[in-house]
């Protein structure tokens, strides 16, 4: 093992930067393409087997869902972050210490927020901008994946353990294995079944079950230097509050995620009523799609750029980060194109509802936009948590997000009078602005460093 992990470092020191890319990304690309994916196959099974309205019923659910995963990472991202430490450490009692906290805390927390929600259900899902048309479709769906939300919590929080503990291949596997099994039973229960869009969430859980069956069967290995053992199995308050302070930075981007989903849903129903909101539901997926290859890209530079940044090579650090970056810019452009070129083919594969369709081929070719902006902004962010700067990557994300989109979203469409115009070109505006922030912020930090001069940009 030893001699592995010296041969893994002498690559990062000294392999072509071109063939890392390759290994460490394309891995990661898959797992965040391959998710998105699903999703975005979600919403065409859902749009042609329930109806159009069903898609505005599942937008409205989007902010609930990212709440969700908000939490998740408190304790998903934070357990595998401390596991990786841990097991640099050869801490391997600690690292198991970590596995039944995770478990323990997950199951706890998923049980707390899934019922709070539920209890709630009606009241929340019209405060995210569900209507009297909308409600029943947005609850018929988000009820039984509250009911199993213990088993989304706990499978997600375990796939990350898994990379923490140095699988990622074998994360990969279930996440393979849960969307394979998502895509071939979400068409027999919308469609042969009948099931409508309950169908949908019956798919989804059922494919979380044999995902987390397939994680905790590998955990249950005693091959594992890190596995389940009962006497392990026991609530450590000081671990526990180490592993969501871990977890917290992740956790806060996805709380502000959900925060401005249901700000971008209550204005666009505003302006556009149902179909606008599901209009917005089939962009979204669209552009967390790209989004997703973007961020994918950046985790496989993460190794790369940290391990170089930490051993004072500086030559390799910028070759990666210019080639992650073109990279990025040609795949983002060609999307680009392809958004407004083909906006009209690819919308109608959600739904044939006209006046849905006219709105979100205008939003999709508004949005695409911002793709080469957001390729260069995403990248340059993530840079900076790849060389152990997490605050300043958190602030350029909270400009996009809180600083800049927000107010343009109540400002445009009243200043300008542009309506449902105004929201859509809000998106773009913000990546735009936000990009702008980020590169003089990394030619800042990269004039320091050539100063001999390390300190925080922020």
């Amino acid at each position: 093992m030893q001699n592995g992990s010296q041969e893994k470092y002498r690559q990062l020191q000294a392999a072509p930067i071109r063939r890392l890319l390759l290994l460490y990304s394309i891995p990661a690309i898959i797992n965040m393409a391959v998710v998105s994916l699903y999703n975005l196959t979600d919403s065409i099974f859902i749009g042609n087997g329930v109806g159009s309205l069903a898609i505005s019923g599942l937008a409205v659910t989007f902010p609930i869902i990212n709440g969700i995963i908000a939490f998740n990472t408190l304790v998903g991202i934070g357990g595998a972050t401390l596991t990786s430490i841990s097991l640099g450490k050869k801490q391997y009692e600690k690292a198991t210490e970590v596995l039944h906290n995770v478990v323990i805390l997950g199951f706890v927390i998923s049980l707390i927020t899934g019922w709070i929600i539920y209890l709630n259900l009606d009241t929340i899902l019209r405060f995210f901008g569900a209507s009297d048309s909308t409600l029943p479709y947005a609850r018929e769906y988000i009820e039984i994946l509250l009911r199993a939300n213990p088993v989304t919590f706990l499978f997600l929080s375990l796939n990350n353990l898994l990379r923490g503990n140095g699988f990622p291949k074998k994360s990969l596997e279930s996440t393979l294995l849960t969307v394979g099994l998502n895509l071939i039973l979400t068409p027999i229960f919308i469609f042969a079944l009948n099931l409508g869009i309950k169908g949908a969430s019956i798919a989804t859980v059922l494919s979380q079950i044999a995902g987390l069956v397939w994680v905790v069967r590998l955990f249950c290995l005693k091959s594992n230097k890190v596995h389940f053992q009962r006497k392990y199995l026991r609530f450590n308050w000081g671990l526990s509050v180490g592993i969501m302070k871990l977890g917290t930075p992740p956790f806060i981007l996805n709380l502000c995620t959900a925060s401005i989903t249901i700000a971008l849903i209550n204005r666009i129903g505003f302006y556009g009523g149902d179909f606008a909101v599901g209009a917005y539901g089939i962009v979204s997926r669209i552009y967390m799609l790209f989004s997703m290859v973007i961020i994918g890209l950046s985790i496989g530079m993460q190794p790369i750029i940290g391990f170089n940044f930490g051993a004072g090579l500086a030559d390799r650090v910028h070759k990666t980060l210019n080639m992650g970056l073109t990279i990025a810019l040609i795949f983002m452009s060609s999307v680009f194109l392809i958004s407004e070129i083909a906006a009209t083919p690819i919308i109608r594969l959600f739904s044939d509802e006209r006046s849905l369709n006219d709105m979100a081929i205008v939003g999709l070719r508004i949005c695409a936009l911002t793709f080469p902006v957001m390729a260069i902004q995403t990248t340059l962010t993530n840079f900076f948590q790849s060389i152990g700067k997490p605050k300043t990557s958190i602030v350029l994300s909270l400009i996009r997000q809180v600083g800049i989109l927000i107010p343009l979203i109540f400002i445009l469409p009243e200043l300008f009078n542009l309506g449902l115009n105004g929201i859509w070109i809000s998106i773009p505006l913000a990546d735009s602005i936000a990009c702008i922030v980020t590169v003089f912020i990394y030619l800042r930090f990269r004039q320091r460093t050539k100063c001999n001069i390390v300190t925080d940009t922020i």
